[in-house]
């Protein structure tokens, strides 16, 4: 491997290929858990009972797959442990028919119950309960009732219950909400297909937005969640463009001669940090939208790439190799000033950080020359590295940074694996018969259910 190991690199590669436009129907991920698969706060979801106060629920898989849906959810936050509910004795539907001693002993930290009432309409109404088993008082955690819902609604009001859980729990917003772009890779015949795809958190609803003959990479959410910046390669050069998903519509932001590359939305997303090589060597760049002025931000002959804008907004994250060896490194937009956030080993790439910006999440070269994705707290600098695979690439967080989802290189295929952001929980999400790679979390995405 080269000791230099940036999207720069790939863009160099890729530069002389174009871009087309192409119909692709996008493969679904699927979870496999590897690691920590009993760790977390012990819950129970019970499968939701049927009510029918006109006529009956005519699809009993979808009844059945809200709660287990919100199951899913839980487990695989790496926060949860959900118990299987498959065989056991008591089924209470209310909180009051709870025997609390039954669930100790089976090691329920808490309860969810759930009933889906029929309104005879094609809509129904949906209630659920949390409840702390530890608590003697018969009133739950959370007692809502969600109305007028449609059987098309219910996975996505599944995940908006799991959020309420998780943050009623946990005291932290859950992510369930969210959604994931990825890029996936389909050979066909003599020619690869390159999809942009945009999937629910759990890898369901995947949708594609983008489909090509010619490479895609880097795609960033915007920070309402409507559009995606990406790199693309129409007319043997690299491009930013901005998506909107609403429509499908595709703007062309920057094509200058030579690199393009590795968009950054800033916090209130009137602004994207650029990696631009139109005047020699690859630098980073903070263009204003509305006015289109580009404004260079760093300088000198030295690789300069994969900016990524401080949640606060007031400095850019950037990859550099300034020193020789790529290390991480923090300009501030005010005055131009540059630091060097890393030090710890020879390769530190990618960077990002937790919502606080007390944690730096980054690609980390270990001592035994594998690239993993590590976590730096930048009070003390000491870094963990928290996944173990030969060589792991491109760590996006969660909104809530809670999680981690990147790319992980297998044998004959690249797959998304995802890891608490302590180390402890840890899952691959790969699609069948394609390589998924690139992957980018959303932001938060506003949803009213009430």
């Amino acid at each position: 491997m080269l000791k230099i190991k940036f999207k720069v690199k790939q863009i160099l590669l890729l530069a002389l290929l174009t871009l087309t436009c192409f119909n692709s129907g996008a493969k679904q991920l699927y979870i496999e858990i590897t690691g920590g698969q009993n760790v977390g706060i012990p819950i129970a979801v019970m499968p939701f009972t049927t009510v029918s106060s006109a006529n009956p629920i005519d699809d009993m898989v979808e009844v059945e797959d809200l709660a287990a849906i919100i199951s899913n959810d839980l487990h695989n936050s790496g926060h949860f442990h959900s118990l299987n509910v498959q065989h056991v004795d008591q089924k209470p539907k209310d909180s009051n028919e709870v025997n609390r001693g039954y669930w100790k002993n089976l090691g329920a930290a808490n309860l969810v119950l759930g009933k889906i009432i029929s309104k005879g309409d094609g809509a129904y109404d949906v209630n659920f309960q949390l409840i702390d088993i530890y608590k003697d008082n018969q009133q739950p955690l959370i007692n809502i009732r969600f109305k007028d819902k449609y059987p098309e609604q219910f996975r996505a009001l599944a995940h908006y219950i799991s959020d309420m859980i998780f943050k009623k729990i946990t005291g932290i917003r859950g992510f369930f909400s969210t959604r994931i772009a990825y890029i996936t890779m389909d050979r066909y015949k003599d020619e690869t297909i390159h999809t942009l795809t945009v999937a629910d958190a759990d890898g369901f609803n995947d949708k594609p937005v983008v489909s090509t003959t010619y490479p895609l990479m880097s795609p960033r959410w915007s920070p309402d969640g409507k559009k995606i910046a990406f790199v693309s390669f129409r007319g043997h050069r690299s491009s930013v463009n901005v998506v909107t998903l609403i429509n499908g519509e595709i703007e062309q932001i920057s094509r200058f001669p030579g690199i393009n590359g590795a968009p950054a939305w800033s916090p209130d997303g009137n602004k994207l940090a650029l990696v631009l090589s139109k005047d020699g060597s690859p630098n980073i760049y903070v263009l204003d939208l509305a006015s289109k002025q580009l404004r260079q931000l760093t300088t000198g002959m030295s690789i300069n790439t994969e900016p990524y804008w401080h949640p606060q907004g007031n400095s850019i994250l950037f990859t550099s190799n300034r020193g020789g060896k790529p290390q991480i490194y923090q300009v501030a937009l005010h005055n131009g000033e540059v630091q060097r956030l890393t030090f710890t080993g020879d390769y530190n790439a990618t960077p990002s950080l937790t919502p606080d910006g007390k944690k730096l999440i980054m690609l980390h070269q270990s001592e035994k020359g594998a690239y993993n994705i590590a976590v730096q707290d930048l009070s003390t600098g000491k870094v963990k590295s928290i996944t173990n695979a030969r060589l792991d690439e491109s760590p996006t967080l969660a909104p809530n940074g809670m999680m981690i989802l990147y790319g992980m290189r297998e044998t004959s295929q690249t797959v998304l694996g995802a890891v608490t952001l302590d180390g402890r929980f840890r899952m691959r999400l790969p699609v069948q018969d394609s390589n998924v790679k690139e992957p980018s979390w959303s932001p938060f995405l506003l949803e009213d259910w009430q």
